[in-house]
């Protein structure tokens, strides 16, 4: 009787692990085509910033879809401006510099999150620019973008961008990166 129990997990467990071994290869290649169709999400990213650049910051508020165009007060189409900005393989689109050098107060080193982040004090009319181009319902994935001497080094979601106090945390890779970039903008005023 034993025996027969035995035999039978035994045929019973190989059987099972040439199903799985062996099994149908159409229902794997369906998970990973809806993988592959999903659009990217922009994610929190962050790259070195060249230490002998020139100090200009910029600010983008952009998404990886295009905004439609606006009906303006008269009825007539608006054509909205897509500045294409590239940030490593990733494509957005934004209306241009929404923040300047000259919209930072102070730029600082901080922690979020227990990550590195370099601080950006925005003036009033600063943060006033980037509360409301958050919130503008035109497009629901927006990224803000950080670029120092006309390269991304920076990107960060919308609800990430939250400002504190008016003080605008962007993620960096390291504290003596995020020490190194407020240097190199407060150098430049």
């Amino acid at each position: 009787m034993k025996l027969v129990k035995v035999l039978g997990l035994t045929v019973l467990s190989v059987a099972l692990t040439g199903c799985s071994l062996f099994g149908s290869k159409e229902a794997s290649s369906a998970n990973n085509t809806e993988a592959a169709v999903a659009k990217p999400v922009a994610t929190n990213t962050a790259r070195a910033v060249n230490k002998t650049g020139s100090g200009d910051i910029e600010i983008y508020v952009g998404s990886i879809t295009k905004s439609a165009a606006q009906k303006g007060k008269k009825g007539k189409t608006l054509e909205l401006d897509n500045v294409v900005v590239k940030s490593g393989d990733q494509t957005y689109y934004t209306s241009g510099v929404l923040l300047s050098k000259t919209d930072v107060k102070a730029a600082f080193v901080a922690k979020a999150k227990d990550k590195p982040a370099l601080a950006l004090r925005l003036t009033p009319a600063g943060a006033t620019k980037l509360k409301s181009a958050i919130s503008d319902k035109s497009n629901l994935h927006k990224t803000v973008l950080a670029s120092m001497d006309k390269s991304v080094f920076s990107t960060m979601s919308a609800s990430e961008a939250e400002l504190q106090d008016g003080v605008l945390l962007i993620p960096m890779l390291t504290l003596l990166n995020a020490r190194d970039t407020a240097d190199l903008i407060r150098a430049q005023k």
